[in-house]
């Protein structure tokens, strides 16, 4: 069997399907957004927010498609078909992830608040796939999910769920 890295993961079907998908999520999110009201006070309305995830959500539904486009192809000139790969799954590493989601529902139920939970959810991720448990990816979620929890309490004006972190940054 080729062991190279075109041969691994979903195919290109897969990948354009769900590069379509996620263009199609992208398009409605920007409609909806239009419907939205603008914001007259200071600072971003939930139509910039939706607008911007819009964009995220575009390009991800333009990466996959510039992936699956690259995985055709080797497919069509040499002949492999994704039957001919076998699939690759990691039960560990969404063992990791599933984790990482209880301890986040964990943590936000139990007052432990987002940043917590979501820098638990960020450090089983990064597990996950590959990284080893340590202060870089422990450090890099807590900095990262605090930023993201500033975005949505200062910017956006939304609350996450709060635990004693938060509640010392926000008094």
């Amino acid at each position: 069997m080729n062991t190279d890295s075109h041969t691994f993961g979903p195919g290109w079907r897969t990948l354009a399907g769900i590069a379509l998908a996620l263009l199609a999520l992208a398009l409605l999110i920007w409609l909806d957004a239009n419907r939205l009201p603008e914001q007259v006070t200071v600072g971003v309305g939930p139509a910039a927010a939706m607008r911007i995830v819009a964009l995220f959500v575009g390009g991800l539904g333009v990466a996959h498609g510039v992936l699956a486009w690259g995985r055709r192809v080797p497919e069509v000139e040499e002949g492999v078909t994704p039957r001919d790969v076998s699939p690759v799954t990691n039960p560990a590493g969404l063992a990791w992830i599933l984790g990482g989601l209880v301890a986040l529902g964990a943590s936000v139920h139990f007052g432990g608040g987002f940043v917590l939970g979501a820098t638990a959810l960020f450090v089983s991720t990064a597990r996950a796939f590959g990284q080893p448990l340590g202060v870089r990816s422990v450090g890099l979620g807590f900095v990262l999910t605090t930023l993201v929890f500033f975005f949505f309490a200062r910017v956006l004006s939304l609350s996450l769920p709060a635990g004693p972190f938060e509640r010392l940054l926000l008094a």
